[in-house]
């Protein structure tokens, strides 16, 4: 469902959206409900990208923050040459995860 807003803009914005509609040959309404849907998935990706580096949330939950992948949200660290937050404990419990899933496996198998 949609709802209809209003906004003032400064004429700056206004000249830039223009512009953007010759180029684009889209019309107002759909240029800035695209502009809006980019701003917004670049705005939650730098508030995840900055609650993970200040240690406030995990790997996973900012990429859940970002709406995206874990995969993507790693990509996105990559590239703006931010290294992982992964301490010894954390390793040793992903370690865990793996071997007693590997256990289980083998069990189920036998079965």
């Amino acid at each position: 469902m949609s709802e209809r807003i209003s906004l003032v803009i400064p004429r700056r914005l206004r000249k830039a959206i223009r512009e953007l509609q010759e180029l684009t040959g889209e019309d107002q309404s759909t240029l800035l409900r695209r502009l809006l849907d980019k701003g917004l998935a670049e705005v939650k990706m730098e508030i995840a990208v900055d609650n993970y580096v200040k240690g406030k949330t995990s790997l996973e939950k900012s990429s859940e923050t970002a709406g995206v992948s874990l995969w993507s949200f790693l990509d996105e660290l990559r590239k703006r040459n931010i290294s992982l937050k992964y301490s010894i404990a954390d390793a040793e419990n992903e370690i865990q995860k793996i071997i007693g899933k590997k256990k289980e496996g083998r069990q189920a198998r036998k079965i």
